[in-house]
């Protein structure tokens, strides 16, 4: 059986979810598009291949039969209303980040996809970088013994927001201002709930327990914007290990990796980016290096969507689902609660 899918949003991140619908044509194949503007939604199309029906509603979308599941890539304040509508229609779903906007939402989604016990999955695509999973492996195997701290990093200024001319930071800000991502009621935050939500269910990934409080501190270092360009996080889990969370628009990582995690444990330090990972045991002078050539983050969309049509055709639930998800913007939520009142924040 062919999986029917219909693609909610057909905006700039929307390019990386046809090329992993793509990638899996043999399993599913985008047969709709909704979104509020048509010439988008053809746009889209175009990279499809082929015409597929076009929404402008995407309730009319999920009201129709042929429609298995839907892929939703809409602005962060309509996350909650497309997902609990999702699966009132009886439609699998899978959401990009961040889950939605608060904890009373989550809970709606909670109780509409356990009513009707359809599949959701959180796009939390950085998962399924091989140096991740990798990592999680030898975690779970017991390899790096006691962990002592993770840190997770996401520095995308080296990924187009910024280049080295100066000017072109307002260009980029300006851009951000014109639209919904500079509204703090319908972006529910800046860099943080944005850019920010990979490092954190990254970190949440790695760490495999529940995170019981937080503190953090928010910068706007280089973009002229209303809201943070810069977050830092401390978080600490329960078995006492301490979480440290990096993420900006404004500033490269070290290295001018963008994607970075290290492990402090027992046994020695474990660390990666997108498509290396190191170890380096406690005694030993110089890291053994594993890499993983070709991965790059259109690779991870694409994992991400085979783990999807998995998880559907299996009837089991997903790597990171509405618990996952919860968990995460916890995180972040309790992150702003932290910078607001000035305190460490129990989650």
């Amino acid at each position: 059986m062919v999986l029917r899918i219909g693609l909610v949003g057909a905006g700039g991140i929307t390019s990386s979810h046809v090329k992993g619908w793509a990638s899996v044509a043999e399993r599913a194949e985008i047969v709709a598009i909704a979104d509020v503007s048509e010439e988008a939604a053809r746009f889209r199309m175009k990279q499809i291949g082929r015409e597929v029906r076009y929404y402008a509603d995407y309730r009319e979308m999920f009201a129709a039969a042929d429609i298995d599941a839907v892929d939703l890539a809409l602005p962060h304040f309509l996350h909650c209303e497309s997902i609990v509508a999702a699966a009132e229609a009886g439609k699998h779903a899978m959401s990009e980040k961040p889950f939605c906007l608060s904890l009373e939402e989550a809970e709606k989604i909670r109780v509409a996809v356990d009513k009707a016990g359809t599949i959701f999955m959180a796009a939390h695509n950085q998962l399924f970088f091989p140096t991740v999973q990798r990592a999680k492996q030898m975690v779970l195997a017991g390899d790096l013994g006691k962990i002592y701290q993770i840190d997770s990093l996401d520095c995308s200024a080296r990924r187009g927001a910024l280049s080295t001319n100066k000017g072109t930071w307002f260009s980029a800000a300006a851009r951000r201002n014109d639209t919904w991502r500079n509204d703090p009621a319908k972006m529910g935050g800046g860099e943080l709930i944005d850019t920010g939500y990979h490092p954190t269910y990254r970190l949440l990934f790695l760490a495999g327990q529940a995170p019981v409080e937080v503190s953090a501190l928010l910068g706007t270092y280089r973009l002229p914007l209303k809201l943070e360009d810069t977050a830092n996080a401390l978080i600490r889990f329960e078995d006492g290990m301490t979480g440290r969370l990096m993420s900006s628009w404004g500033l490269p990582g070290p290295g001018n990796a963008d994607m970075q995690f290290a492990i402090m444990a027992e046994a020695g330090m474990l660390w990666g980016t997108s498509d290396k990972l190191f170890y380096q045991p406690v005694g030993f002078q110089e890291a053994a290096t594993v890499s993983f050539p070709g991965w790059d983050y259109d690779r991870t969309f694409a994992a991400e969507i085979a783990h999807f049509c998995d998880a559907i055709e299996g009837g089991w639930e997903p790597l990171h689902s509405v618990k996952e998800a919860t968990d995460t913007l916890k995180i972040i939520l309790g992150a702003y609660e932290s910078v607001e009142k000035k305190t460490i924040v129990a989650l």
